[in-house]
């Protein structure tokens, strides 16, 4: 087994890497075993990526991990990434060994389940393609947004979040400890904007 240095599964899927021995840590997002062989695809923040596990090429521990490992397991897999047009976009590490840092659960999330059920898991449902997905679109939209502004003299103000008194008349206000004092968190921003946009403009 050579020694491979630690590579992201996006570096992998832009062809950085093919032909060089790597290892790579991620979590599982879909595993099947066909006789001798263990195809273990992996996912990680920058995508998702196929492993495959074979009987003749790791240790007997190694193999028999790959089989029992679920949904979510986290793992780490060392090996050669070769081109396969059959793989998951496009590339797959032929593994020389396969870990398993957690071993997971059964998987609790299928198609067609409630909203209730899903905020009741939403640590598991926050990690699905659709959600990551949605996350990556606000993160760019929002990013655009703010440079609009940012390249047309505006500024970013973050006034305070907690106050030690309401600022609108017969609202509820939501009291928090803070160090042992009263306090709440704050119900408008426009206080402080109209105090700022004198001394800053454009806010």
């Amino acid at each position: 087994m050579g020694l491979g240095f630690m590579v992201s599964i996006g570096e992998i899927l832009k062809g950085r890497h093919t032909g060089k021995v790597v290892e790579l840590r991620g979590w599982i997002y879909r595993t099947r075993t066909v006789g001798g062989k263990a195809f273990v695809v992996i996912r990680d923040a920058t995508g998702i990526l196929q492993a495959t596990i074979s009987r003749d090429a790791v240790s007997p521990e190694a193999f028999r991990a790959a089989e029992k490992a679920l949904i979510e397991s986290a793992v780490s897999v060392h090996g050669k990434v070769v081109a396969d047009k059959r793989a998951p976009g496009g590339y797959e590490v032929q593994a020389d060994d396969f870990k398993v840092v957690h071993f997971a659960e059964k998987f609790p999330i299928q198609e067609d389940l409630s909203e209730e059920f899903l905020l009741d898991v939403r640590h598991l449902w926050v990690r699905s393609q659709k959600m990551t997905g949605i996350f990556r679109v606000r993160h760019t939209v929002f990013g655009a947004v703010h440079e609009y502004f940012r390249e047309h003299g505006f500024w970013e103000v973050h006034p305070p979040m907690i106050t030690p008194a309401g600022s609108e008349g017969g609202a509820t206000l939501f009291e928090v400890d803070y160090f042992g004092r009263k306090a709440f968190l704050t119900q408008s921003w426009q206080l402080y904007a109209e105090a700022l946009v004198l001394g800053m403009e454009k806010i």
